[in-house]
């Protein structure tokens, strides 16, 4: 099969295509035809070598998590997935594996897709919008029907922000956007109820207190609490050691901090899937590349600039 891979830590410059033998599934996996993959900085973070103590790449080494496509073998103990089934997954095992014609998936953490869905929203899926589920529901306490909260997305615009926005308003909450004055509709079009540019002068002067703020960007906590209710709590999908450290003191402070430690599995997959059934949560593709171009499409993801997902197609 074909496949894109690195051999060496560095930036995009270092993938490579290769000949690889088609994986063979084991007696708990899937084997799944690789219809597109998405980007997601955590790609070009591991490749680049600079948080190999924490996530070391085994090279040679074919990235990607996000993967969606068609079942074409299943393991002799999966029951539940049918050969053709269109499917898709963040894979948990490794480091990746989903840039190439084939890949293999546990159960435990795939999804047969929407009618409605395409390959590109189902790939573009998993990892963002279990992020951003995960941080409103688990970190933040949104229930997923009937919130009343006030939740602040940072990078309202990007994958996991623009997800998040869309989640948070089909539970019923007050969505407030952080982007960009160009991406300023997009956002309006998700369904929150203000857009702050944050290019703008003194752009949060009008800011009321919220109940989440959800960091997608990186943001230093401490600028953020203060627009907090005194309930209230920041949640970081990029967090640093700052966040992390400020985490273990939640028991003895008022407002709360919390780092996204992302557990990929099925049933919240579910969820996202059924909120895209009922028309309630739409992947925004900011540009797809075919998969020879992979480079093209981490430099994108790179530049800081795409709104939405960065989807990468694989054809046969």
């Amino acid at each position: 099969m074909k496949a894109m891979l690195y051999r060496r830590y560095g930036g995009p410059e270092v993938l490579e295509s290769a000949d690889l033998p088609k994986p063979t599934p084991g007696p708990h996996e899937i084997l799944i035809k690789v219809r597109a993959t998405s980007i997601n900085p955590i790609d070009w973070k591991i490749a680049s070598g600079k948080i190999r103590l924490l996530m070391p790449a085994k090279l040679p080494q074919v990235p990607g998590f996000d993967v969606a496509g068609e079942v074409v073998e299943v393991g002799s103990a999966v029951s539940g997935f049918a050969v053709g089934a269109r499917v898709h997954a963040r894979l948990d095992k490794g480091i990746g594996a989903a840039a190439a014609e084939f890949t293999l998936a546990s159960p435990a953490v795939t999804s047969v897709m929407p009618d409605n869905m395409d390959f590109a929203s189902g790939a573009g899926l998993p990892l963002a919008g279990m992020t951003a589920l995960q941080a409103l529901r688990n970190l933040g306490g949104m229930p997923l029907s009937g919130s009343k909260q006030r939740v602040l997305v940072i990078g309202a615009s990007g994958g996991v922000g623009h997800l998040a926005v869309q989640i948070a308003r089909a539970a019923g909450a007050t969505v407030i956007g952080i982007c960009s004055g160009r991406n300023r509709a997009m956002v309006e079009s998700l369904g929150a109820q203000e857009v702050i540019d944050y290019q703008q002068p003194d752009p949060y002067r009008n800011l009321q207190a919220c109940d989440i703020i959800l960091d997608c960007v990186g943001s230093p906590y401490r600028e953020w609490t203060p627009y907090l209710t005194p309930s209230g709590a920041f949640v970081s999908a990029l967090p640093g050691p700052a966040v992390i450290l400020r985490g273990l003191c939640n028991a003895v402070t008022r407002h709360k901090v919390h780092a996204v430690m992302l557990k990929s599995n099925a049933p919240d997959l579910r969820i996202l899937d059924d909120l895209a059934a009922a028309g309630k949560l739409r992947v925004i593709v900011d540009q797809s590349f075919p998969l020879s171009a992979l480079q093209a499409a981490w430099q994108r993801s790179i530049s800081g600039r795409a709104a939405g997902k960065i989807i990468v197609t694989v054809d046969s």
